[in-house]
């Protein structure tokens, strides 16, 4: 007996290590897995992990982790098999929680692949679930996912409500770091949109909030600066879209994320070509190349290639491009990579044309010819075949392509003006929804306010029953009128809202008619000189767009949305540097332009100097515009009793009496042809106002003694 124990215990001695250390080695894996240094060892050993005797529950969440690892290093080829292995455990075991989770990876891994329309089905079916089981992190991604297939398939007010939905349960259950990423990626819908000011204020919002966490999320703040380029190169402003570019390059590197930061580098190089930097663009583009190499990204080395082909050919270095496009359509696979083999085919055409003209006939129809295929590269395949027709002599055949080009090029100038006005009608409809549930909590106070004059009715003492009857009354039909009165003020504000709308359609009306008209001229052959009509086209979208950014900064005023970004400054120098930049705005229009700034060198004064610039550049194109050259304009900028005066006047002509009282009005033109002659919208003032009003200001309109408009601003320091 004694024998048998000894035997029993050296047993339980010899297995108790073996059972631990399957224990452990499951933990460790999960823990080496969640870490970027340690995911590559993780990886190795999953097989070793799946065969340590784990739960349905355990063997699910190895294959579920292992699969948004490589997913999440875009070792997509990979990520595929472990999905199919994933799939197979949940077919045989019933587990809800990662059959969500599952829904979830597999609709972010064909969004990695360009499978769009695929990929919204299977994250509408992971919301589905994910609601249903409570996961709210989870719930976050699948919203801001389902958002970013929208937006590739071209869906902008879908993508911009799941976004939406995105920020509102991360909000709701404390989740700052998916905040900020949703918040992010809809400031790059708004980019799309051609809605810079909205993209770069959601951004900035989004840095701020990141900037005042206890610890630096590093990975976020790249991805936020990421896009924040991208803000900046949609409206032009190359040096700060690259300052940003790098700024993002930075926390990637810091972030131990290489293989993101390669594609920043490669947004680098691109920001570098369009500031002429083309030596530092090509050290930017082979960086890159060689991150993506080492990592072996093969399709991403073509792309670094395609890049440097263009740098070569902006160099005037034919040979060297021509090697670099031919390297990189051997690495680019033409079915798994149609859209970079075929931007890269088009660089190839710009290289070598005029040889192989048939080639590349036959390749940029076949591009142009597909029902789904972006503006860009539609545009860069005409051109392309313009050049091949003519490099054979078919000049009817390069004069078709070539009008197709032009058709093409109003066409995306269309989609863009349409596109602002869908974001901006999606504002609107949203601050009517908000005066309608606002008109309902009314409602709702009157009845309760209703509710509790009856109870107390009922309850008080007979003896007292008429004083306590009169006072209640007395105070509810005080309340209700109070109630009433608010409620009739929203109707008010919400009637004002539709008389705006209804001003806005009459003054989109005109010019779009007179689009219509000249598109239709164009498409019968009936005008003598189309790069007229052309630039008759270009000179009303531009109309177009300004109308629509001003319409919706006004609407931001209104709805209190419109923020300042305060900071404490020198008072003198940041009026000079105001003066200064309209200074030559003015002297290059063939006016005169004085100036004199008396204010105290020591005076600080908290102030948004960007929107205070647009307050001083609306004022200048105003006296621009309409006075009569030669003249002048003078500016004086003087402190008195803790208030900064600026006044702003200018020569003849001047504004009658009775428009000078209208001048704030939205939309009031004095002489509303030149107005529009000259891109006016009739909102520069009122914009102007609001900003004003928005730093504790007030503005002011008079005749002015040098026989135009005088405008006086007047802003308190503390």
């Amino acid at each position: 007996m004694l024998h048998f124990k000894i035997i029993l215990l050296t047993c339980c001695l010899l297995l108790s290590p073996l059972v631990y250390a399957n224990e452990r080695l499951y933990d460790a894996f999960i823990k080496e897995i969640q870490q970027q240094e340690t995911r590559d060892s993780a990886l190795q050993k999953v097989d070793q992990v799946l065969e340590s005797g784990l739960t349905p529950e355990e063997i699910a969440d190895v294959h579920h982790k292992t699969t948004v690892a490589l997913k999440n290093g875009f070792q997509l080829e990979e990520a595929y098999k472990w999905a199919e292995r994933f799939k197979q455990v949940l077919l045989s075991h019933h587990l809800p929680e990662y059959e969500a989770k599952y829904s979830l990876t597999y609709g972010d891994l064909m969004l990695k692949e360009g499978r769009f329309s695929d990929a919204i089905s299977y994250l509408n079916l992971a919301v589905s679930q994910l609601s249903a089981l409570d996961m709210h992190r989870l719930l976050s991604h699948a919203y801001r996912f389902r958002a970013a297939a929208y937006k590739s398939n071209g869906s902008y007010k879908d993508s911009i409500e799941s976004y939406e939905l995105s920020i509102e349960v991360a909000k709701k259950y404390e989740l700052p770091d998916l905040q900020v990423s949703a918040i992010t990626q809809l400031a790059d819908v708004y980019s799309d949109l051609s809605l810079p000011d909205k993209a770069l204020e959601l951004l900035q919002q989004s840095i701020a909030v990141l900037k005042s966490q206890k610890q630096e999320n590093t990975v976020l703040l790249g991805q936020v600066y990421y896009n924040l380029g991208g803000a900046h190169q949609v409206i032009g402003d190359h040096e700060k879209s690259l300052e940003a570019y790098q700024t993002a390059y930075d926390y990637d590197i810091k972030a131990g994320n290489i293989v993101y930061s390669a594609y920043t580098l490669i947004r680098i190089g691109r920001e570098q070509m369009k500031l002429s930097q083309y030596d530092n663009a090509q050290a930017s583009f082979e960086k890159a190349f060689t991150i993506f190499e080492e990592n072996e990204h093969t399709r991403n080395q073509g792309w670094a290639l395609s890049n440097l082909a263009e740098v070569k050919l902006k160099a005037n270095e034919k040979a060297k491009a021509k090697e670099y496009v031919e390297q990189a359509l051997e690495l680019i696979d033409p079915v798994q990579s149609k859209v970079l083999y075929q931007e890269t085919m088009t660089t190839y055409a710009q290289i070598v044309l005029p040889e192989r003209a048939d080639f590349f006939i036959q390749s940029m129809e076949q591009i142009i010819a597909q029902d789904e295929v972006y503006l860009g590269l539609k545009e860069t395949a005409l051109r392309v075949l313009k050049d091949a027709y003519s490099a054979k002599g078919d000049f009817e055949s390069a004069l078709n392509y070539h009008l197709q080009y032009a058709e093409s090029k109003v066409s995306q100038l269309e989609k863009e003006a349409s596109q602002k006005a869908l974001a901006y009608q999606m504002d609107t409809e949203y601050q009517k929804n908000q005066y309608e549930l606002q008109s309902l909590k009314t409602q709702r106070d009157v009845e309760l306010a209703e509710q509790r004059v009856e109870q107390i009715v009922t309850a008080a003492v007979v003896g007292v029953l008429v004083v306590l009857l009169s006072a209640f009354l007395l105070l509810a039909r005080n309340k209700r009128r109070a109630l009433e009165l608010e409620k009739q003020l929203l109707n008010k504000t919400l009637d004002l809202k539709q008389q705006l709308l209804a001003d806005i359609s009459h003054e989109l009306r005109t010019p779009l008619t007179v689009l219509k008209l000249h598109i239709e001229s164009l498409e019968h052959n009936l005008v003598e000189n189309p790069k007229q009509s052309y630039k008759v086209l270009n000179r009303r979208l531009d109309t177009l767009n300004t109308l629509i950014k001003d319409i919706y900064e006004l609407a931001q005023a209104d709805t209190g949305s419109l923020n300042l970004a305060l900071e404490r400054v020198n008072a003198k120098q940041a009026f000079i540097g105001l003066v200064e930049d309209i200074d030559d705005f003015v002297t290059d229009e063939g006016l005169e332009f004085n100036a004199n700034i008396e204010l105290p060198d020591e005076l600080e004064i908290d102030i948004d100097v960007t929107r205070f610039a647009q307050v001083f550049n609306n004022l200048a194109r105003n006296s621009v515009n309409y006075t009569d050259k030669p003249g002048e304009v003078c500016v004086d900028i003087s402190y008195q009793s803790q208030q900064i005066q600026c006044v702003i006047e200018d020569s003849s002509p001047g504004v009658g009496d009775e428009a000078l009282g209208r001048l704030f009005e939205r939309l009031f033109r004095c002489d509303k042809s030149r107005s529009r002659d000259l891109g006016g919208s009739g909102l520069g003032l009122s914009i102007c106002q609001k900003l004003v009003e928005l730093h504790g200001g007030s503005i002011a309109v008079a005749h002015s003694e040098l026989g135009g408009l005088k405008v006086s601003v007047i802003i308190p320091c503390e």
